[in-house]
């Protein structure tokens, strides 16, 4: 009996362990990049800066092969978001009326706005018979700026004269690929 017993018990808090190890993974809340994911009987999202509602979900929701899938967030209750996917658990009813647990995925790649800088405003140049170099897109904790710096007499010492902001960086954030590791979604 004692065997049984341990079954029993080691059964119950594997499946306890599991259940705790699910919610883990999932929030009604979450964060990506600049945006506030909200999984409650649908799907909202905030901009983080302001807090005001994004439109980036506005119906229709679709999913990855491009079916409505609005309807089924209305007894949404939690939300991971990958890549440019938020996967989102439902409540559902069965064919009896019973609620069982499932999930949709939908695509969200419109909430994460992308901004292009042209090339050329990227582009450094430099005057060696001037003794003039012009560096536009330098990163400087998170910021963008323009460096400026002359050549020191005939050496090839440089010198920085200016730096200041690049208005074609202004907003430009940078994804980086380590964003959309497991550890933070």
């Amino acid at each position: 009996m004692k065997p049984l017993k341990n079954k029993l018990f080691f059964t119950a808090a594997t499946l306890l362990l599991l259940c705790i190890m699910s919610t883990a993974f999932a929030e009604s809340v979450v964060i990506k990049r600049d945006r506030i994911f909200i999984a409650d009987r649908g799907l909202v999202v905030k901009n983080l800066d302001t807090g005001q509602i994004n439109q980036c979900t506005a119906p229709p929701l679709l999913d990855p092969a491009g079916r409505d899938v609005t309807q089924l967030l209305n007894t949404a209750t939690d939300v991971v978001i990958k890549h440019d996917y938020a996967i989102v658990t439902v409540h559902p009813l069965d064919g009896n009326g019973n609620p069982f647990v499932d999930t949709v995925t939908v695509d969200v790649s419109n909430c994460f706005e992308v901004k292009t800088v042209n090339v050329d405003a990227c582009i450094s140049t430099v005057d060696i018979q001037q003794g003039l170099m012009i560096i536009p897109c330098v990163e400087i904790n998170g910021s963008y700026v323009t460096v400026h710096m002359d050549r020191r007499g005939k050496s090839d010492n440089w010198e920085v004269t200016f730096l200041g902001d690049n208005i074609h960086m202004k907003h430009y954030k940078r994804h980086h690929d380590h964003d959309d590791d497991d550890d933070d979604d």
